[in-house]
């Protein structure tokens, strides 16, 4: 896991925290050395593996040839791969948490790459894992459609979050750090095709003589970045778009609650965590149909067809220009926030764990 957390990232460092202090459970981590500190929690043993410290192919040789015995050697009764892949020999009983399946259904989203290994190691993992963690019930429901997985198998283990509307000082420092006198809309997400950033920048260049706002996109480099460059370039209102490259977890309360509403274009998510950590914030919400995000959003969010820069536009216009829909997408998104907890993921996880023992 690398040491700068996005969606994947965020979703083992909170959930090892929330099963860190259970007492049915002692758990043996084995991470790349540059996360052990993004990971540290109390009642958490730590293996930092040197190999993953030398790029993909040492990685991912660890895991695939080293890992199983690594788990045993460590004392463990069981081997949960976080993030799609098992070992190729374990004699450990094993689960593997899948976050959604565009790897299969759209490659086109993905590198190359990812797409040959993952493809792979993904379809050997379900066939391998004695329970099968799915982020969603709609990536359950995928999996047992696309894969032909047996629902029995499957445990939808939904994420959380602890964030919570960042104070008025925080808000002003991180202002003060980014040059922003003034109202903002937000997009969050590492650039790459699949979050659809270059439509949320049409659609605020439509709305830009209309509304006072800038556009902060903030979000981790990924690939596929120059179809955004040329979106802003594009837009007529470059000058109007900032963007701040990663920003550290630290900054994402006061990211979200400075500002007036949120956008999330992406075109399909197995979870659509940012969504979910906006409305903890307070911030209203437009997102798209994409995937799970009317199941994390429920009624507390505007929702879009993916793609569409109209609708988007108007749907960002209707917030942004209205405090009073803003105040009461705000309660909405709270309420509905308060039912995704840290804590619940972490007992459906482990509940998942009893039942692969037992298997």
């Amino acid at each position: 896991m690398p040491a700068r957390l996005t969606g994947a990232g965020v979703y083992v460092a909170r959930l090892l925290a929330a099963m860190a202090p259970r007492d049915d459970l002692k758990l043996e981590v084995f991470c790349a050395p540059g996360s052990a500190a993004a990971l540290a929690a109390p009642g958490l043993r730590l293996h930092p593996v040197a190999a993953a410290r030398a790029g993909r192919p040492a990685r991912i040789a660890w895991t695939q040839l080293l890992a199983g015995r690594s788990a045993r050697s460590a004392g463990a009764d069981l081997l949960h791969g976080v993030h799609y892949e098992l070992p190729l020999a374990s004699r450990l009983p094993q689960v593997v948490t899948v976050h959604d399946l565009t790897l299969l259904t759209n490659p086109e989203w993905h590198e190359a790459n990812k797409v040959r290994y993952f493809g792979w190691a993904l379809r050997r993992a379900v066939r391998a894992a004695r329970r099968v963690l799915c982020v969603s019930a709609t990536t359950a429901r995928d999996l047992a459609e696309r894969l032909e997985v047996a629902p029995g198998r499957i445990d939808v283990t939904r994420l959380g979050t602890d964030l919570r509307p960042a104070g008025e000082a925080e808000v002003a420092a991180l202002r003060r750090r980014l040059g922003l006198d003034g109202p903002y809309l937000l997009g969050l997400g590492t650039v790459e095709p699949r979050k659809d950033l270059p439509t949320l920048v049409r659609a605020f260049a439509s709305l830009a003589g209309e509304l006072p706002h800038r556009l902060v996109l903030a979000g981790l480099a990924g690939w596929g970045q120059g179809a955004l460059a040329a979106a802003v370039a594009e837009s007529g209102v470059a000058d109007r778009v900032l963007l701040t490259g990663y920003l550290p977890e630290t900054d994402k309360a006061a990211l979200f609650t400075g500002a007036d509403v949120f956008a999330y274009p992406s075109r399909y998510e197995g979870f659509g965590l940012p969504v979910l950590e906006a409305m903890a914030c307070g911030t209203p919400v437009v997102t798209t149909t994409g995937g799970s995000l009317p199941e994390v959003a429920g009624d507390a969010a505007l929702l879009v067809d993916p793609g569409d820069p109209d609708a988007l536009a108007a749907a960002l216009a209707k917030l942004a220009g209205d405090p009073a829909a803003r105040q009461a997408a705000a309660a909405r998104g709270r309420a509905r926030a308060a039912t995704f907890t840290w804590d619940r993921c972490a007992a459906e996880t482990a509940a998942a764990y009893r039942r692969a023992l037992e298997g």
